[in-house]
Parts: structure tokens; C-alpha cells; sequence
């Protein structure tokens, strides 16, 4: 009987990084394949040991797996998921690694066939540097991996696709595909803009060569996104445009309350400064977590990936506390944030 088989489809930081955490595993009874637009790219992966072997072609690749990765752009998904319609073997598992997933969960529905499961991915986890000479098999060790079954995904596959997401050393987290896009574009899609126009910003200033002399940790780390994949970047904004500038325009808004505490100087600009100290403080040290609900066991790492081929029962939980979005302050609501008069007195 031949091995099953986990198709990777794009080898580059996080096909790649995926592809090492599944060869390392010591008891793996899977063969693992990849194949990417760029053979380069498969050719190095399978040279670092991310593959067992790579593929020439989407048939090929494609031919009698089991669970299938895309690790490609979101835009570059929708292509290959169309393609891909007529190789799969029935009972395939299908999932990704995009970042948004609204638009990846519609093109599944319209273009898999029905005897196909598809599972949406997405791992809270990266670096500014792409290809596969950046990968490594720890990269998703400890991160949110963010879980969206289509509706019509069985038992078995979303199982499938848990037990492989814990045997990355992610931590699994059920989210509907709308509340991610719209929270990702906050805490993953906004930085990359931000990253981009403050780099921007100081290159194209009179002042950019004596500036960057003087540039240290500070500039480099807020500016690392602006290094990252060009095309990566642009398939998120075109998939994910209303919930990135809904966030835009709040972080506009957030710029105008610290310059008019930055204008109203003193105390306002220290309570401004100290609560957000605080907060931030907070949120490293304690972290947030959701707990399961009790009477549900998250899959043993060990059994689930010896047995992604395998039917079994998953009770598909999820406890999300839904904050609804805080409106555009007014200029009141701003002197109350900073503490200060609605009329400030003269001098």
C-alpha cells in the first residue's frame, strides 16, 4: 500500500517551513510532496529536507494526496484551486495558508468538486525575508493558527487539518472567515502600511541622507514590514480592501488624538503616553487565550497526524466574544480621552 501523501503547493517561507516541520517528525508514516511556479524554489526546499520529493507539474503533485497546502498568495489560490478541480482524489483534504479568507472559502465552494473538503488556513506567523532560504522548521511553533471549515467540510477533514496544525506546534483558533479578515487587518494588514509610509515618509524627505545615518533599532524594526513580498502584500489589500481602510481611517483618527495631545502638551501627552504604556505592558505579559469549552480535547498531535487519512470525530467548537467596533471619536470624546477641559483655558 503506498504512503499517503501531503501535497505542498508553493515553497517558499511558509510551504517551506511547513515542509520541515513535517519531515522532522521522527514516526512519519506520510510522503511529502511539493511543487512551485518557481522549480527553483521546490528544487532548494527539497535540497534543505522540506520534501521528499518535487514535482513538475499540478497533476503531479497532485496525484493520490491525501491533504493538500497551498502556501501561495491569496490571488495565486484562486488559479490553482480552479485547476486543480480535475486532479484531486476524492476525499481530499484542501487547505492554505493565505491571509485573508473570505474570498479563498467562495473560490473553493465555486470551483472544488463536491467530493473534495476544504478547511481555510491561516498562521499568525512570518518573517519580513520570503522564499525558502528563510524557512525553518520552528516557525509556527507556539502561534495562532486560524481555523475556517467551508460548510461543506466533513468531520474527518477538519480533524485532518487540526492534527496537522498541532503537529506544527500552532495552537489552533476557530474564527469565521469575515471576523478574521476584519481583525487581521488590524493586527497584521494595517502594520504592513504603516511599516510602508513611515519608511516612505523619511526616504523621500530633503533630509534622507544624514536621516538614515541617524536611523537605529527603532526605524529599522518599525519599517522591517516594508521588506516584505510586494505580492503577497497586494493580493491582501485587493482581498481584504474594506476592512483595511476601515482600520486605516481608525489609525488616522488615532494620529489626530496624539497630535492635539501633543498640541495641548503637558499632563494630557503623560496620561496618553502612560495608559498606553499600561495596556501594552499588559498584553505582553498576560497574554490573551481562549479556553476550550469543557468535554472538548483538542487532537493529540501524535495520533492525528499518523492518522490524517483516517475518519474520526471532532465536535467543531468555538467561543468568540464579539466587541463591536468603536465609532470615529468627535472632538469631545477626544478632550475627554485626553483628560482635558472641552474648553481649554487661556493663558
Amino acid at each position: 500500500m503506498a504512503q499517503p501523501r501531503i501535497a505542498i503547493i508553493g515553497t517558499g517561507l511558509i510551504g517551506t517551513s511547513i515542509g520541515l516541520a513535517l519531515m522532522s517528525r521522527k514516526s512519519r508514516n506520510y510522503e511529502v510532496v511539493g511543487a512551485d511556479r518557481d522549480r527553483g524554489n521546490a528544487r532548494q526546499a527539497k535540497k534543505m529536507g522540506a520534501l521528499d520529493r518535487d514535482a513538475g507539474s499540478l497533476e503531479e503533485v497532485l496525484s493520490g494526496a491525501g491533504i493538500v497546502i497551498l502556501a501561495v498568495p491569496v490571488q495565486a489560490a484562486r488559479q490553482i484551486l480552479q485547476e486543480s478541480s480535475r486532479y484531486l482524489t476524492e476525499g481530499a483534504v484542501v487547505t492554505d495558508t493565505c491571509s485573508t479568507k473570505a474570498d479563498i472559502l467562495r473560490w473553493a465552494e465555486e470551483f472544488l468538486p463536491e467530493h473534495v473538503h476544504f478547511v481555510g488556513g491561516h498562521p499568525m506567523a512570518g518573517k519580513e525575508k520570503s522564499g525558502p532560504a528563510a524557512a525553518s522548521a520552528d516557525l509556527f511553533k507556539d502561534a495562532t493558527w486560524a481555523v475556517t471549515p467551508s460548510p461543506r467540510a466533513n468531520e474527518d477533514a477538519v480533524r485532518a487539518v487540526l492534527g496537522l496544525v498541532e503537529s506544527l506546534g500552532a495552537i489552533p483558533l476557530y474564527i469565521d472567515a469575515a471576523e478574521h479578515d476584519q481583525y487581521v487587518a488590524a493586527v497584521s494588514h494595517l502594520p504592513i502600511l504603516v511599516s510602508v509610509a513611515l519608511f516612505r515618509m523619511v526616504r523621500d524627505s530633503a533630509g534622507w541622507e544624514d536621516a538614515s545615518l541617524l536611523s537605529g533599532p527603532g526605524f529599522r524594526d518599525l519599517t522591517r514590514l516594508a521588506s516584505g513580498d510586494p505580492t503577497m502584500a497586494r493580493d491582501i489589500l485587493a482581498t481584504n480592501r474594506e476592512a483595511v481602510l476601515h482600520w486605516l481611517h481608525r489609525f488616522q483618527d488615532e494620529l489626530t488624538t496624539i497630535g492635539k495631545a501633543i498640541e495641548l502638551g503637558g499632563q494630557p501627552v503623560m496620561d496618553l503616553l502612560s495608559s498606553t504604556q499600561l495596556d501594552r505592558d499588559t498584553f505582553v505579559l498576560h497574554p490573551p487565550f481562549r479556553r476550550r469549552p469543557e468535554g472538548v480535547a483538542p487532537p493529540s498531535a501524535q495520533d492525528a497526524i499518523g492518522r490524517l487519512f483516517v475518519g474520526g470525530l471532532y465536535d467543531r467548537m468555538k467561543d468568540m466574544s464579539n466587541r463591536p467596533a468603536a465609532s470615529p471619536r468627535d472632538n469631545a470624546e477626544l478632550r475627554r480621552k485626553l483628560g482635558v477641559p472641552d474648553e481649554p483655558a487661556e493663558r
